[in-house]
């Protein structure tokens, strides 16, 4: 009997120390199931353009006072925004189709609607840096 019980725990021993040594893993997700790759265009957390972007609006008419509308967002999260010659800095963040600023001052935060394509941002037409080619409205 002492035999027979102590080859009942050897096997024992042995059964756990190999259910110990298998590693049980997760199949990965089907090919639908995983989540969507990285935007590019955008920072690691999504949350902002991965490089400096301006778009720009209507302008004052040639040799009056003013300038144009425009937003120029940055990939720390500041934006620019100028109204003529009236500029309105802040923070902001994409969420979606949506741009959501917080302005530094008392002016209330706001959003404006980014195209699909991310050429418009409401009314104002996405300007890329000196030496690439525009974009036609």
């Amino acid at each position: 009997m002492k035999t027979f019980l102590r080859s009942v725990l050897a096997a024992s021993a042995a059964s756990l120390s190999l259910a110990a040594c298998v590693v049980h893993t997760n199949p990965p997700p089907p090919p639908g199931d995983r989540p969507p790759a990285p935007d590019p265009m955008l920072t690691a957390d999504g949350q902002h353009f991965a490089v400096s972007r301006t778009y720009q609006g209507e302008c004052a008419p040639a040799g009056s006072r003013g300038g144009c509308y425009s937003v120029s967002l940055e990939p720390d999260g500041a934006y620019r925004h100028m109204l003529l010659d009236a500029p309105i800095t802040g923070t902001y963040v994409i969420a979606g189709d949506k741009v959501n600023f917080t302005p530094a001052g008392a002016a209330p935060p706001s959003s404006m609607t980014l195209s699909a394509d991310r050429t418009r941002l409401d009314d104002y037409v996405y300007q890329p840096p000196v030496g690439q080619t525009p974009i036609v409205q």
